[in-house]
């Protein structure tokens, strides 16, 4: 079987495609132009036409490579088979559906290329509502993790470490996470806490003194720096754990966030569970003084995203789904 996954969104199609290569399946990924300038007449015109260009350029190499299934991520780009001309199995993220789906410059695009998918994923459970209206036989399918590269690797860190994980965006609860950890900050002066550079929030942030922030880097260097910090924060907003919840807690880190799906899968997963400002600031400090809890925590938290989350797991279910299973 040959497969061709489109769009790498939160590297989720690159741990797919590894794990789909890990059980003998040949699968790539082909990034198409996602350039969004519209400054200036000029600027607009160039994307339309490298956009154009993209449709062709991969409809060229689909006809000349002979893919049995074209897997495309993020609603919208699934315009690319529709215009293409070819069957593509279509996969959700977020906000392309959660706002898209409903936003009057997006909703028609997105429509289409849900109606015309050969099948649906989304992959995450707050997606289920959204896709399902749109698509009655939506699938969820479970955000791949690669449990080889996020592990524990011994933690080298102090007990005086944090990091704010999730990108600085309002949509991922944010505001209430900076708010928190100031005051976490005041009642432990020595406590470093650090945040990735990234999300258009950022500037909001930047300059408030009690957060160092860290170059953005690649996922290889990610997995290297989870391990060093006694608590990782993730997301207050939307209730749902993303990859980097999920990728912290492969690397036997304990994860602070909000998470509303509880019963989603067969056991919850083992969080240090949070939503107000009060909530987590008490959960940091816990942990922080907590040591043998972090570990605890941290432990099971791994075992959990192995047994539901592992990328070569999902790639097998994945490919019984191609197969026609």
């Amino acid at each position: 079987m040959k497969v061709l996954h489109v769009n790498n969104v939160a590297n989720v199609p690159v741990g797919l495609v590894e794990g789909l290569r890990k059980i003998g399946i040949d699968a790539s990924l082909y990034q198409p132009y996602t350039g969004i300038n519209t400054s200036g007449k000029l600027s607009k015109l160039k994307v339309v036409s490298n956009r154009i260009a993209d449709v062709r350029a991969l409809r060229s190499k689909i006809a000349r490579e002979r893919y049995d299934i074209v897997h495309i991520h993020y609603a919208f780009f699934g315009m690319l088979g529709v215009l293409g001309g070819y069957p593509y199995w279509l996969h959700c993220h977020g906000t392309d559906i959660r706002r898209n789906l409903y936003h009057p410059l997006f909703k028609t695009v997105t429509k289409i290329s849900l109606d015309r998918a050969e099948r649906v994923f989304y992959s995450t459970p707050d997606l289920k509502i959204h896709a399902e209206k749109a698509r009655a036989d939506a699938m969820f399918i479970p955000n791949p993790i690669r449990t080889e590269l996020f592990e524990p690797r011994g933690f080298e860190g102090t007990g005086n470490k944090v990091l704010l994980i999730s990108r600085i965006d309002k949509i991922k609860g944010i505001d209430v996470a900076f708010r928190a950890l100031e005051r976490v900050k005041k009642d432990n002066p020595e406590l470093q806490i650090d945040a990735l550079t990234w999300g258009p929030d950022l500037d909001r942030f930047k300059d408030c003194g009690f957060v160092n922030f860290i170059p953005k880097m690649t996922h290889e260097e990610l997995a290297r720096l989870i391990p060093n910090y006694r608590v990782v924060v993730g997301q207050f907003e939307l209730g749902i754990m993303g990859m980097s919840e999920m990728e912290s807690m492969a690397c036997a880190r304990p994860v602070v966030c909000h998470f509303e799906y509880q019963d989603w899968y067969t056991e919850a997963p083992p969080l240090a569970l949070a939503k107000t400002e009060d909530e987590i600031v008490e959960r940091v400090e816990e942990l922080l003084e907590k040591p043998d809890l972090c570990e605890e925590l941290g432990f099971a938290g791994r075992e959990w995203v192995v047994k539901y989350h592992d990328y070569v797991a999902v790639a097998e279910r994945l490919a019984k789904l191609y197969a026609g299973g």
